[in-house]
């Protein structure tokens, strides 16, 4: 019986708007220390298995950002599962289970998202032992956190505890007295006096107990499994929903570790350090007489504040977020009004990181698109092809190497080359400077998946 892990990292982000963007979410974007979110949650399961039994189940747009940022750490390309369509956990759940069980019938299965804050790793691990042992035992464990407030965004969870066990003895874990899904405050609050925890949102057990529940709880998710027409016909539904809130088999292990749900610029704020004034600033921020906040400018603009008091500011290139500390969660809301007012700010960042340097979109409009492209010292992209536009690059700063066809061409700068449609290329920088590039794009179609690639240093062919 194997130890296996499933990290959920499909969601799109948005409450993090606008530095998470439905193209490019949060669990892509360094948020605190030196990793981003899905490296950090990877990098903590390795501590109690290998990386090969690591799984990740994402979404099409994501794959390869996903494997650029964790095959350093471990992550078996075949690892990464695709699900059918975004419904909410409880498909994504069933249909990675699913996957992971014809690699390993008795799999037993610890499934975490990639947006929790954890710490120590210690504590986790400490009580991911306990769950496991748990689990063998065919329940369906999860951590339960102490709530610090009335909140309504979580699941709340209440022990069945005999004298015995009081204090609570971190032994094994407990029996469920309730499981209640995001109640209002009063109700939430009430919830608190009574003992309850917060659930987590992470759960360990066997793939074959987790199967059985969802097929006795919500059949039609099971059913779908059997064809992806089904899959994109579900009407989405949370694990939490779907199963736990009606399931006898829940067991809970009360949390020694601190925990965190990344789900909004006020969680953010709440596990960022703060200065005296309990601000949060970076450098590209100048502020007098504020206190309670989180302002972040870019790189490229300064952030002036004054008099500011629980609110949030956010710079990016082109978007900016004012907010009152307490009202981030109707991000939400606002997505949905650019969507109906087609803005591109609520899919994507103008510039965009790729593993050889970035691409800023400076223009676009019917039939054509213009980018600047910065290739960073010694790198290359990949040797591919476009089936619907071509392409003209002129070299702004630095030597361009090109590959085209069978042709190898060197371009300094004011120098240009055309690129048509469906002919192999290659752009490389060969030199110890960046190289800085204006690509324009003409074309029917000009999104970019119309790509090709035939050679690629960073493994992307088979993503």
């Amino acid at each position: 019986m194997a130890k296996q892990a499933l990290i959920l990292a499909g969601g799109a982000g948005t409450r993090l708007w606008p530095i998470s963007r439905a193209l490019y979410p949060k669990q892509l974007l360094k948020l605190f220390g030196n990793k981003t979110l899905i490296q950090h949650t990877f990098s903590r399961l390795k501590k109690i298995l290998p990386p090969q039994n690591i799984f990740i189940i994402t979404n099409p747009t994501f794959k390869e950002d996903v494997f650029l940022q964790l095959k350093d750490l471990g992550l078996v390309k075949e690892n990464i599962l695709i699900e059918p369509a975004q419904k909410n956990t409880a498909p994504a759940i069933a249909f990675a289970t699913q996957k992971i069980m014809e690699k390993d019938k008795e799999a037993i299965i610890l499934t975490s998202p990639v947006d929790h804050f954890i710490k120590p790793d210690s504590e986790f691990i400490k009580d991911a032992k306990i769950a496991f042992r748990s689990a063998t035992k065919n329940f369906l464990v999860t951590f339960g956190i102490k709530p610090t407030s009335a909140s309504s965004e979580y699941g709340y969870i209440g022990l069945k505890l005999g004298r015995a066990e009081r204090p609570i003895k971190k032994i094994s874990a407990f029996e469920v007295k309730r499981f209640t899904e995001k109640p209002d405050p009063q109700e939430a609050q009430q919830l608190i006096s009574e003992g309850y925890l917060w659930n987590s949102g992470t759960f360990v057990w066997k793939g074959k107990t987790i199967m059985a529940e969802i097929k006795k709880y919500i059949p039609r998710v099971y059913r779908a499994l059997k064809s992806p027409r089904l899959f994109n016909k579900l009407n989405p539904v949370s694990i939490d929903r779907g199963v736990l809130e009606f399931s006898k088999k829940v067991r809970i292990v009360p949390a020694t570790f601190e925990w965190q749900d990344i789900g909004s610029w006020k969680t953010l704020y709440q596990i960022l350090p703060k200065n005296s004034a309990r601000n949060i600033l970076n450098e590209k921020v100048l502020e007098l007489d504020c206190h309670n906040c989180l302002i972040q400018g870019t790189q490229n603009r300064l952030v002036a504040a004054i008099g500011l008091d629980n609110l949030v500011v956010v710079d990016t290139e082109d978007a900016v977020l004012v907010s009152h500390l307490d009202k981030t969660h109707q991000i939400k809301g606002l997505l949905e009004k650019m969507k109906l007012n087609n803005a591109p700010q609520y899919l994507k960042h103008p510039t965009v990181s790729r593993p050889w340097g970035s691409y800023t979109v400076i223009e676009e409009g019917d039939n054509f698109k213009v980018k600047k492209v910065l290739v960073k010292p010694k790198e290359k992209l990949s040797l591919q092809l476009h089936n619907k536009r071509s392409e003209h690059w002129v070299v702004l700063k630095g030597m361009a190497k090109v590959e085209l066809d069978k042709s190898t061409i060197y371009l300094s700068a004011h120098q240009s080359i055309d690129i048509p449609i469906g002919i192999k290329h290659r752009l490389e920088n060969p030199n110890k400077d960046f190289l800085e590039i204006i690509e324009v794009q003409s074309g029917k179609y000009l999104g970019e998946d119309d790509i090709t690639r035939i050679k690629d240093k960073y493994q992307r062919l088979e993503i």
